[in-house]
């Protein structure tokens, strides 16, 4: 059977991970961090803990629960997820791992910028995806937004395909080391073009002129790994079916990057109905 990967270690990513391989399926979970979970204090309204239980100590129990029964849990940074030969390639800080199926499971996205309508310019300059976007740039000047291991990643791609391109860490301190590497730590007000993107407007009201920009905040959640793959999306959140499907087969989602509650008791089962859908998916197709 092909390898089952999870992105996030939070109650959905678990929980898949629980189901799948009590099923039989080879399950890697990778994540950066506990996410948003990790940022609460004692979690009150989960069944069956009568005082509450610290939202730190969930996270710990669960993640130990699954290494018990097998699962390889992998403490890394998901910078993309392609197709791949025979299946899906997904490509982290530190390498690369094979999967026949995948489950996105990293919550929701918070690393849109907070630049003027930079909605208005997906498409037409803006990209979240320098694998799937860079070709289109060759012989152009373009900007990479971020600041951290994952715009370093983006930037690293565009390098191999463009000979002009920037680090723009929009006002933050680059957590790379920038030797050799042209950075602009200038925050950024608005993007400016015509039919398309063609300068970087500077809170300090200077401009350069730049023919497209990759947005790379943060780590790349499941808002930039939806647009790297073209899934289907509802807002910031992964449009999926009842069985918690996107619209790409072998690739599904849940917890909060899906529609609905975000809630501890929704995780739990929307990752167990994504774990049971991809075992089987999985041993369809293998």
């Amino acid at each position: 059977m092909k390898k089952l990967i999870i992105a996030g270690q939070g109650p959905a990513g678990i929980s898949a991970a629980l189901y799948a391989v009590r099923g039989g399926a080879d399950v890697t979970v990778i994540a950066k961090d506990g996410g948003a979970l990790a940022k609460a204090d004692l979690i009150q309204n989960y069944y069956g803990f009568a005082r509450g239980v610290p939202a730190a100590q969930l996270i710990e129990q669960g993640v130990e629960q699954a290494k018990n029964l097998g699962v390889n849990v992998v403490r890394d940074e998901i910078a993309g997820i392609e197709f791949g030969e025979d299946g899906y390639t997904v490509k982290t800080i530190g390498g690369q791992y094979e999967a026949g199926a995948v489950i996105i499971a990293c919550g929701v996205s918070r690393n849109v910028p907070p630049i003027r309508d930079i909605q208005t310019w997906e498409g037409r300059g803006v990209s979240y995806c320098a694998i799937c976007d860079g070709f289109f740039f060759r012989g152009k000047k373009v900007a990479v937004i971020g600041s951290g291991k994952y715009a370093l990643s983006e930037y690293n791609v565009l390098k191999g395909i463009i000979e002009d391109v920037t680090i723009c860490t929009n006002g933050e301190t680059p957590a790379f080391d920038t030797a050799g590497i042209r950075t602009d730590t200038r925050k950024i007000e608005a993007f400016e073009g015509g039919d398309a993107l063609s300068a970087l407007l500077f809170a300090d009201g200077s401009r350069e002129s730049y023919d497209g920009a990759f947005i790379a905040c943060g780590s790349a959640g499941a808002f930039e790994l939806s647009k790297k793959l073209g899934l289907e999306t509802a807002g910031n959140k992964i449009a999926v079916n009842e069985k918690r499907e996107t619209n790409i087969p072998g690739i599904y989602a849940a917890g909060d990057c899906t529609p609905g509650l975000q809630q501890i008791a929704k995780a739990v089962c929307d990752g167990m109905v994504a774990g049971t859908e991809a075992l089987k998916y999985l041993k369809a197709n293998s």
